[in-house]
This record gives structure tokens, C-alpha cells and sequence, in this order.
């Protein structure tokens, strides 16, 4: 699934080349990943100008003048950019499960549910194999777009993300860390790529329970989410089956993964081989050694 670092990309990636432009045309395939009658999007949105597009957790936010497009990518959507002046790819290389997994600019197919058509010959298509992804179309005036967020945790980039606040949430809790780390109520874009790579940054075992941390592991571990969000960003996200940038690009935080997805390699620090478990039903990457229990 798309976490923070990869949804931030995209968002990069789209908004110079979308903001103010016009929409003319609002193509849909009537699937289910539309959270109201797609019929709305055309009789709403044609004709109306974007205005920005924002990213809150793992949501993308299409600002229009009198109405917010919201669309979460799922387990394997993608938002794309298509240029009449660019060739589309000839061909895809195909999991036999999600589908795209790597590939440059391309045409709609079965899989693209929901097309923006810009005034300047653009178009932003949603594609999603699995269609676990879901698109909400909200009034601007009526303030229902905050039931989606009401209940999200803070932004590790944000004001709200101190320590205090931190460790104050913690509290004692009896649930594991890595399970912790994925709430959203908890910290909002974190998903099960950079828990494992915060916890090995901060040289904690996932499955600790958090009321038997130390206040200096709380302390890695608060330092150690927004470090591997931010290299994740920097490096344009990561691509493990699926997720491409706005352009149709791989992400690189791939080739930087400490533990994620490396069992029975090495670790770089220590040389031990890198184990998986299960925590909190996800499987689960860390280094018995630099991660002891």
C-alpha cells in the first residue's frame, strides 16, 4: 500500500503541472471504488478550475472551486499523468496479481477507473487493479470532507508531532510497538514499510509491547518515523509491486531498505540475517542483533 513518502511523490509530481488548470471532461467507469454515484463527478466537476492539491496521511486532496475530489490509492492504485505530446509505453511489465508494476506514461485501459481531462491536453488517470482504492467528491461549502480525517492522527512533518505530545499518547498501552506505529489514530501516513525501517533506525524490536519501552527507545523511536518518511520522500518512495510517481517512475527507497522485505539477507550493520514474524497479523522485518527482544 502506498504510505506517506509514496503519496507526497505523486503529490510533487502532479501539482505544477495540474494547479489552475480547467477541467474538460470527467470519464468513469462506474466501479467501486467511487464512494457516491459517479455520475456526480461529471454533472460537478466540468468546467471547474484546480485550485491545489494537498496530501493529508495517505489521502490526496484535489482542491477545485466549488468542490474537493479525495482519493486514496488502496492496496495498488496510481495517479499518472497522461501528455498528448509524450508516447505512451508499449507495454506493461505485468504481476500476474496487481497488474501494472512498472511502467512510463500510459493509455487508459480496464483498469483506469476515473480520468480528469485538463484544459491543456493533460489528463490525471486513477488506475487500480484490485480496487481497494476509493475516490469522495465533497461540497466545499458543507465541511463533510473532515468526517475522512477527524479521527487521524498528527502528520510526522506537522506542528502536532512533539515529543510531549509523543510520549503522552504512548502512555502504557499493552499492544505491541509495530502495531502502534500502524494506527493511523496514532500517526497518520505510516504503513508497514516504514515501521520496520523506523524501528530498526531506532534499534527497537516490533513486537515490544509498549508499556515495557524505555524512555529513550519512545524517544529513537519519535526521531526515527519522520527520518525514514523523509529519506523515503527524498529517494521518491518506494517500489516494491506497484507504485509509480505522477510520470509513470519506479520509486528508489527500494535500494535503501534496511530490513523491509530482506529476510534471509544480511544486515548491513551486523551481518546477521535479517528474520520475519508476524506482528498484529503484518509481516514483519528486523535484525535479531541490532533489534534484540
Amino acid at each position: 500500500m502506498p504510505e506517506l513518502p509514496e503519496v507526497e511523490t505523486i503529490l510533487r509530481g502532479l501539482l505544477p503541472k495540474i494547479k489552475g488548470q480547467r477541467i474538460n471532461g470527467v470519464p468513469e467507469d462506474g466501479s467501486k471504488v467511487f464512494q457516491m454515484d459517479p455520475e456526480l463527478l461529471g454533472l460537478h466537476l466540468l468546467g471547474q478550475v484546480i485550485r491545489d492539491l494537498r496530501r493529508r496521511a495517505k489521502y490526496l486532496i484535489f482542491d477545485l472551486e466549488r468542490h474537493r475530489v479525495i482519493v486514496h490509492l488502496g492496496m495498488t492504485g496510481q495517479l499518472t499523468l497522461r501528455n498528448p505530446g509524450k508516447s505512451d509505453s508499449d507495454g506493461f511489465l505485468r504481476h500476474p496479481v496487481t497488474g501494472l508494476q512498472r511502467t512510463r506514461q500510459h493509455a487508459p485501459d480496464r483498469h483506469t477507473h476515473f480520468q480528469i481531462h485538463l484544459a491543456n491536453g493533460t489528463s490525471v488517470l486513477f488506475r487500480d487493479v484490485r480496487k481497494f482504492g476509493k475516490v469522495y467528491l465533497f461540497d466545499v461549502l458543507d465541511g463533510s470532507a473532515g468526517v475522512l480525517f477527524a479521527r487521524l492522527g498528527p502528520e510526522p512533518f506537522s506542528e502536532d508531532y512533539t515529543l510531549k505530545c509523543f510520549l503522552e499518547r504512548m502512555g502504557t498501552r499493552k499492544l505491541r510497538i509495530k502495531s502502534l506505529l500502524l494506527d493511523q489514530r496514532f500517526i497518520a501516513g505510516v504503513g508497514n514499510i516504514y515501521a520496520d525501517e523506523a524501528l530498526f533506525e531506532a534499534g527497537v524490536y516490533p513486537g515490544r509491547r509498549v508499556r515495557y519501552l524505555r524512555k529513550y527507545e519512545k524517544v529513537r523511536i519519535f526521531k526515527a518515523v519522520p527520518d525514514v518518511l523523509r529519506k523515503g520522500i527524498v529517494a521518491g518512495g518506494t517500489t516494491i509491486n506497484d507504485f509509480v510517481d505522477s510520470d509513470g517512475q519506479v520509486g528508489g527507497f527500494q535500494e535503501q531498505l534496511n530490513v523491509y522485505g530482506r529476510e534471509g539477507e544480511r544486515c548491513y550493520r551486523c551481518d546477521s540475517v535479517i528474520q520475519k514474524t508476524v506482528v498484529g497479523q503484518r509481516g514483519t522485518h528486523y535484525c535479531p542483533v541490532c533489534q534484540k527482544r
